[in-house]
């Protein structure tokens, strides 16, 4: 509930922003920008399998941007995402030996921290579509509870993100808009007989310029 509070402020905070701005001023004035999302998180591959099957939908991103030109920008990506699964009562074998009947609970958060890449195919309609790539670390919060025996663990890993989406800006040549768009993010994970962390993610939010 805390998480969702904070993405929900988040948000408004970034459209209350938006609300104030001089929407008449072309996008390719406006070199620095900011796009706060809300998203979700479909596990994939060995985190399906392994570990969390269920969508998360307790999420968010923020990509501070630089435009090299109106079709070009580089920048930092950063978010969170919240995933949790709670297994019924079986029988497990425990590390040092032994066997417990119990619940296994898999709570696990990811905080990416990557160097971004943008490429805007439309850079002056109202509806500009985009390609981008980040490539940088992941901090992993990986909390696994079976019954009363808790196994924590942090960790920094390699994380990429390709994604694709698109700018649907209040105005012609506006720099302020929604942003929706779709990610593949991929976070190798070799621990707990758990070999990545990979998932789909989407998410939808807003995207303004900074003065």
């Amino acid at each position: 509930m805390k998480t969702q509070l904070r993405t929900a402020l988040l948000l408004i905070t970034s459209v209350l922003f938006v609300t104030y701005m001089p929407f008449a001023t072309k996008a390719q004035e406006r070199e620095l920008q900011l796009d706060l999302n809300y998203s979700i998180g479909i596990p994939s591959g060995s985190f399906k399998t392994d570990a969390v099957d269920k969508t998360s939908f307790r999420g968010w991103t923020a990509n501070l941007l630089y435009n090299i030109t109106d079709k070009i920008s580089v920048g930092v990506g950063t978010g969170f995402q919240d995933f949790y699964q709670k297994y019924p009562r079986a029988v497990y074998k425990l590390a040092e030996g032994g066997e417990v009947s119990a619940v296994l609970t898999n709570s696990i958060q990811t905080i990416p921290l990557l160097a971004e890449f943008q490429y805007r195919f439309m850079p002056h309609n109202m509806v500009q579509p985009y390609v981008g790539v980040g490539v940088g670390g992941n901090m992993i919060v990986f909390d696994q509870y079976l019954g009363e025996f808790e196994n924590s663990r942090s960790s920094f890993k390699f994380a990429a993100r390709p994604q694709a989406g698109v700018l649907i800006s209040f105005r012609k040549d506006g720099p302020a808009g929604i942003h929706v768009f779709g990610a593949y993010n991929y976070m190798p994970y070799k621990e707990e007989g758990i070999n990545n962390l990979n998932n789909w993610g989407a998410g939808v939010g807003v995207k303004f310029p900074l003065h």
